[in-house]
C-alpha cells in the first residue's frame, strides 16, 4: 500500500500562512502609511515649503505640490507640477527653469526619526538655461552661501543623486561668445556634499546640438555617453576632472585635468581618444575647414590627443595643441562607394604663441595612400585663419572617374580615363586667389583619354589628352586635343588668372589660344554652354535656350577649321580669329569656302542678352553659286525666288545690324542692310512671272533666261526689300533690256515694275538707253497669287544712293485695267502681238 508523506503537505501549507500574514502586515504597514501621509501631507509640505525657501535664494512658484510613495519608491517624494524658477540675475527676463515635473525625495527612514532630508531629485520633462551677462555674472546662483546643515537639524538638503529625464540644457556667456546646448533622455548625477567639498558623478546619454566658441559649432548634433566625475572646492574655487570618459560615436575620449576660476578662469585639460574615426576627429576642428569632408567615414586606427592650458577670458585664450593621425585606415563616403585605403598621415592643429585664430597653424605630414589601386601622397600647411597661408605639395595618378565619385565636383557630373597631377601652392590664400607668382603656384596635369561631362555643357568633353602646366596665376597648354560632341579640336595656348577663377568667385578667365579642328559642328557649338538652374551670383533663373556667354570669360582664338557644319552650311577651309570680351563677339576677319565660293566676315556679335543678340556685320562673297547660296540659307525666308530658279556665281559685300532671339531665328522687324551685288554668266529657270510675259517671247525661252552680269545696290528695312532701277540684259532679242525695280517684303508682298524697250535691235545703243518706245508692266500681289498688269505714269524709285529710311519705295502705278476675275490665280492682262517673235538663236548674249 503507497506511503504518503503528509509531513510535507503540512509545511507547504505552513509556509503559504506566513507568507499571507507577511503580505496582509506589509499592506497593511503600507495603508497605514498612506493614510497617515494623507492625513499629515498638508503639514509635510507646509515644512518642505519653509525649509526649502531657507535653502533657496530665488522663488520658486508651483501650479500645486503632492506626496506620494509610488513616484520615486521605495523613497518618499514631494512632486511638484508646473515648476517655474527665477534665475539669479535680478533684472533677467529669461527664466532659469521650466519643466513639467520635479520630484524631491527622502528616505523613509529619515521620516520615522523626524529629519526630513531631501537625498534625491528628478526633474522631468523641462528647460534648463544657463547663462553669464556680458559682465560675467551667472543667473544659477540659486542657493544660499551655505546650504550645509548639522544633523540635529530637522530639514536639511543632502543631495545623493540628480535624474534629468527629457530635459534639454543650454549654457550661454555674452562676453566669451560661448553657447552650449545638450539634450539628456535619461542623465543620472550623484551629489556627495561635504562642507565646501562638493563631488559629482555623471552618467548617461546625451546628445549634444552644439557647442558653439565664437563663430565655430563643434560636436553639432552628436550623441554622446558621459561618465564624468568632478571634484568642486567651492572654498578653492576650483573644479578638478577625474580621469573621465566621453563617448562619440564608436569613438572614447578620456579627458582629466583642472579648471580655477576664482578670478579668470585658468584651464589645464588633457584629452586623448581611443578607437576613433574621421567623425570623431572632425568634430574637433572648426567646421570651415572641414565641411566638405562631414559626411566622410574611416574604417582603422585613427588616433587623437591634445590639451588645453591657459586663461580663458574676454582677453585671452588658452593655448590649444591637438595632435592626430592615422595608420593603414580607409576612408569611404557611404553615398559614393567608393574608397581610399592604406592612408597614413600625422596631423597637429595648434592655436599658435598668440593663442587665437590669426597664430593657428594646421599640419598634415607624411600623407600617403590609394585611390583604385593608384598611389597619392602630400603634405600640407595652413597658417593664420583669419588670412590663410597654404603650403600644399600634391602627387597624385588619378583614374578620373573614381576620384570623381570619392570627391563630387559640382561643375563635373561625370568623368573617365586617367591623369597625373603635381601641385605645389606657396602663399597668403587671397594672393593664390587673384594672382599668384610662378613660385607662390606651379604644377603640371597630364590627361589622357579624359572624358568629362560638365554641368553647364550640354555635349561632353571626351578624348581629352595633352600636358597643362601651371605657372603662377597661368596655365600653359603646351598641346591639347579632344572632341567637343561632334567637334573635334587640337591647339595650344596659355590660360590667363586660371587659379584665381578656379579659386575666387568672380574673377576673370582669359584663353589666348591657337586651334585647328577636322570638324566644327555650330549646330551644338552654338547651344553647348547653358547655365544649369539660374545665372552665377543668386540672380534669376535664366531662361530655356539662347546662346549663353560666361560673363568673365575673354578669348582671343586663332581658328583653322577644315569643315564646317551649321543648318545646311557646309564650309571648308575656316581661317580667321575670334575674340571674346564682355560677352561680345568681335572679329576682324573669318573666311570660309562655301557654296562654290568664298565668304567673308568682319563685325561683332553682342550676347550679353541671351535672348536678344545684335550682330553688326560687314560680309562679302566671291565668285558663290546663286543656286548654293539660296539653298545654305534656306532661300532666306521666301517661296517666290528660290534655289531652283537660279543658276550664276555672285559677288557681293553687305553691311547690315542684324538681331537674333533665343533660337538664333533672326528678327526680320529689326533688320537693316545694305548689299552691293554683282551676279555673272546669271541664269533664272523655269521663274514663273516670266512665264506671263509670252507677250515678248515664247515660253521655252522664257523658262532658261540668261544674262551676262548684272549689278545693284539692295536695301532691307522696315521687313521689305528695296530694289532699285536696274539694266538687265538678256538672252531673248524682243527683251534685251530689260529694266527692274520694285520692292519685296518679307511678308511675301511684291510690287515689281519692268520697263522694256520695244524694238531695241532697230535702235542705236544709246538710244535704246534713252527713254523711247517702252513697256510698262507691274508684278504685284503675294508668291502664290499675283497679277501682271500694263502701267501708265513714271512710278518713283529708289534711287541706287537712296538708303531705306530716307522714302517708302516705290510707289503704286496707275493701273490701265480692271483686276483678273477672282478665279484665276495669276491674270495676264495685255493682248498677245499679231505675229510671234524671233527665236533667239543659240549662244545669243547681251551685255552692258
Amino acid at each position: 500500500m503507497p506511503v504518503r508523506n503528509f509531513g510535507a503537505k503540512n509545511e507547504g501549507v505552513l509556509v503559504g500562512r506566513i507568507l499571507k500574514i507577511i503580505g496582509l502586515t506589509l499592506l497593511g504597514l503600507l495603508g497605514a502609511a498612506s493614510l497617515g501621509l494623507w492625513l499629515g501631507q498638508d503639514w509635510l509640505i507646509g515644512r518642505f515649503v519653509v525649509a526649502l525657501n531657507q535653502h533657496l535664494a530665488v522663488p520658486v512658484r508651483a501650479s500645486r505640490l503632492d506626496v506620494s510613495v509610488l513616484d520615486q519608491f521605495p523613497r518618499l517624494s514631494i512632486t511638484l507640477h508646473d515648476v517655474v524658477m527665477q534665475g539669479s540675475l535680478p533684472a533677467d527676463t529669461t527664466r532659469l527653469l521650466r519643466a513639467r515635473r520635479l520630484y524631491c525625495a527622502f528616505d523613509a527612514t529619515d521620516l520615522l526619526r523626524g529629519h526630513y532630508r531631501i537625498r534625491r531629485l528628478t526633474l522631468a520633462d523641462g528647460q534648463l538655461h544657463l547663462r553669464r551677462d556680458a559682465t560675467g555674472q551667472p543667473n544659477y546662483l540659486v542657493l544660499r552661501p551655505d546650504t550645509t546643515a548639522a544633523d540635529e537639524q530637522p530639514f536639511a538638503l543632502e543631495l545623493r543623486g540628480i535624474r534629468l529625464e527629457r530635459v534639454r540644457a543650454t549654457y550661454t556667456d555674452a562676453a566669451r561668445q560661448q553657447f552650449f546646448a545638450l539634450q539628456t533622455p535619461d542623465l543620472r548625477a550623484t551629489v556627495r556634499l561635504n562642507g565646501p567639498q562638493v563631488e559629482v558623478t555623471t552618467t548617461g546619454p546625451a546628445r549634444i546640438e552644439t557647442v558653439r566658441l565664437g563663430s565655430d559649432d563643434y560636436f553639432r548634433a552628436k550623441d554622446v555617453k558621459l561618465n564624468v566625475l568632478l571634484d568642486v572646492d567651492r572654498a578653492g574655487q576650483r573644479v578638478s576632472i577625474q580621469p573621465s570618459t566621453i563617448g562619440v560615436g564608436p569613438a572614447t575620449y578620456s579627458v582629466s585635468g583642472t579648471i580655477d576660476y576664482a578670478q579668470a578662469p585658468r584651464l589645464n585639460l588633457q584629452a586623448a581618444a581611443r578607437q576613433a574615426d574621421v567623425q570623431a576627429v572632425l568634430a574637433l576642428l572648426p567646421p570651415r575647414l572641414t565641411r566638405r569632408l562631414a559626411g566622410y567615414r574611416s574604417r582603422g586606427q585613427v588616433y587623437f590627443e591634445g590639451t588645453v592650458r591657459g586663461e580663458w577670458s574676454e582677453q585671452h585664450y588658452p593655448a590649444v595643441d591637438v595632435r592626430f593621425g592615422c595608420r593603414q585606415a580607409a576612408f569611404f563616403h557611404p553615398e559614393y562607394r567608393q574608397q581610399v585605403d592604406g592612408v597614413s598621415l600625422t596631423g597637429r592643429f595648434s592655436n599658435g604663441t598668440g593663442q587665437s585664430a590669426a597664430t593657428a597653424v594646421l599640419t598634415l605630414e607624411q600623407v600617403r595612400g590609394q585611390l583604385a589601386g593608384r598611389p597619392f601622397g602630400g603634405s600640407l600647411r595652413l597658417e593664420n585663419l583669419v588670412q590663410p597661408t597654404l603650403q600644399l605639395e600634391l602627387q597624385a595618378e588619378l583614374d578620373v572617374a573614381r576620384a570623381l565619385k570619392f570627391f563630387p565636383v559640382a561643375a563635373v557630373r561625370s568623368g573617365a580615363g586617367a591623369a597625373r597631377l603635381h601641385l605645389l601652392l606657396n602663399g597668403p590664400l587671397t594672393v593664390l586667389r587673384q594672382r599668384p607668382t610662378a613660385r607662390q603656384a606651379r604644377g603640371e596635369l597630364a590627361l589622357r583619354g579624359v572624358t568629362l561631362q560638365l554641368r553647364d555643357f550640354r555635349q561632353p568633353f571626351s578624348g581629352l589628352t595633352g600636358q597643362l602646366e601651371l605657372r603662377g596665376a597661368d596655365v600653359a597648354v603646351s598641346r591639347l586635343q579632344g572632341r567637343l560632341g561632334n567637334s573635334d579640336f587640337r591647339g595650344r595656348g596659355t590660360v590667363r588668372n586660371a587659379t584665381g577663377w578656379a579659386l575666387g568667385p568672380g574673377q576673370p578667365l582669359r584663353i589666348e589660344a591657337t586651334v585647328a579642328s577636322q570638324l566644327l559642328d555650330f549646330n551644338q557649338l552654338l547651344y553647348a554652354y547653358q547655365p544649369a538652374g539660374s545665372k552665377r551670383g543668386g540672380g534669376p533663373a535664366a531662361p530655356a535656350g539662347g546662346l549663353h556667354v560666361p560673363a568673365r570669360l575673354v578669348l582671343d582664338v586663332g581658328l583653322q577649321a577644315r569643315q564646317v557644319r551649321y543648318r545646311r552650311l557646309r564650309g571648308r577651309q575656316l581661317r580667321g580669329t575670334l575674340r571674346l570680351q564682355n560677352q561680345v563677339f568681335s572679329s576682324p576677319g573669318l573666311r570660309l569656302a562655301a557654296a562654290g565660293g568664298q565668304l567673308s566676315v568682319r563685325g561683332t556679335v553682342d550676347a550679353r542678352q541671351p535672348q536678344l543678340l545684335k550682330a553688326r556685320t560687314v560680309a562679302s562673297c566671291q565668285q558663290v553659286r546663286l543656286d548654293s547660296l539660296f539653298y545654305v540659307f534656306e532661300d532666306f525666308g521666301q517661296h517666290f525666288l528660290t534655289s531652283r530658279h537660279l543658276r550664276g556665281t555672285l559677288t557681293a559685300s553687305a553691311e547690315s545690324d542684324t538681331y537674333f532671339d533665343g533660337q538664333l531665328r533672326p528678327l526680320t522687324d529689326r533688320l537693316e542692310a545694305q548689299v552691293k551685288a554683282t551676279v555673272r554668266q546669271g541664269e533664272l529657270l523655269n521663274f514663273e512671272p516670266l512665264q506671263k510675259l509670252s507677250l515678248v517671247a515664247d515660253r521655252a525661252t522664257l523658262r532658261h533666261l540668261r544674262f551676262a552680269e548684272l549689278h545693284n545696290d539692295f536695301y532691307i528695312q522696315s521687313r521689305t526689300v528695296y530694289i532699285p532701277e536696274m539694266e538687265i540684259r538678256s538672252n531673248v532679242r524682243a527683251a534685251a533690256l530689260l529694266r527692274v525695280t520694285g520692292t519685296h517684303t518679307f511678308d511675301q508682298q511684291l510690287d515689281y515694275h519692268l520697263r522694256i524697250p520695244l524694238l531695241p535691235g532697230l535702235l542705236p545703243r544709246a538710244a535704246a538707253r534713252a527713254d523711247g518706245p517702252t513697256l510698262r508692266l507691274g508684278i504685284r500681289g503675294t508668291e502664290s497669287n499675283f497679277t501682271v498688269r500694263y502701267e501708265t505714269g513714271l512710278p518713283t524709285r529708289p534711287g541706287p544712293g537712296r538708303s531705306p529710311a530716307s522714302g517708302p519705295g516705290p510707289a503704286a502705278p496707275a493701273e490701265a485695267v480692271a483686276p483678273a476675275t477672282p478665279r484665276a490665280r495669276h491674270s495676264w492682262e495685255l493682248k498677245k502681238p499679231a505675229r510671234k517673235p524671233a527665236e533667239p538663236q543659240p549662244g545669243d548674249f547681251f551685255e552692258f
